[in-house]
């Protein structure tokens, strides 16, 4: 990428980006409807700008994220099936590294002919982006300063939902009603 602007906001970058990912069912080791989802992800970002110059004096910025996961869905008779899955996180950002394990699970049930419900629960990791750390910009009077004191977030996610097909003459359609909570920090 290179946008370059004449009025001091020009920035050039390269990403690199690969992913490996596998996924076995469990047809293999006897144990039908199960699906095992394994892999590893890695992104590298270097950019230079002079929007985030707050980073260097020069507006060279690099970041690195890093990740290995895996997932295993079960399908319980033709109705049930349930998720599990974990992620270990890596993210870095010039001098400034972070990481942390995740998890999520989760279920779904189909307990009549057009009736689902579901649930699940997972854990969040977000750390803060090159521009939220070190942006320096301004229009006028707003001026916007770099921030480099930022942390990740961390979040815990809920979810109950019940989602139900109906018909009505020749509507069909579905009403489906969750209830979400998040708590971040």
């Amino acid at each position: 990428l290179n946008n370059d602007n004449d009025n001091d906001q020009g920035n050039s970058s390269h990403v690199f980006y690969s992913e490996y990912q596998m996924q076995q069912r469990g047809d293999a080791w006897g144990l039908d409807g199960l699906m095992v989802t394994a892999g590893a992800m890695h992104q590298y970002t270097r950019g230079r700008a002079q929007l985030y110059s707050g980073g260097r004096s020069d507006g060279l910025n690099e970041a690195r994220n890093a990740s290995a996961y895996t997932q295993i869905d079960q399908a319980i008779g033709q109705r049930l099936n349930l998720s599990v899955g974990g992620r270990y996180e890596h993210f870095s950002i010039n001098d400034s590294t972070a990481s942390k394990p995740v998890f999520r699970a989760g279920l779904n049930h189909q307990p009549a002919q057009a009736t689902w419900v579901r649930a699940s629960w997972g854990q969040g990791f977000r750390f803060p982006t090159i521009a939220e750390k070190f942006i320096r910009t301004g229009l006028g009077q707003l001026q916007i300063y770099p921030n480099t004191n930022l942390r990740p977030e961390t979040a815990v996610n809920m979810e109950l939902g019940v989602k139900q097909g109906l018909q009505i003459g020749g509507f069909r359609g579905f009403l489906d009603v969750a209830v979400f909570r998040q708590t971040y920090e």
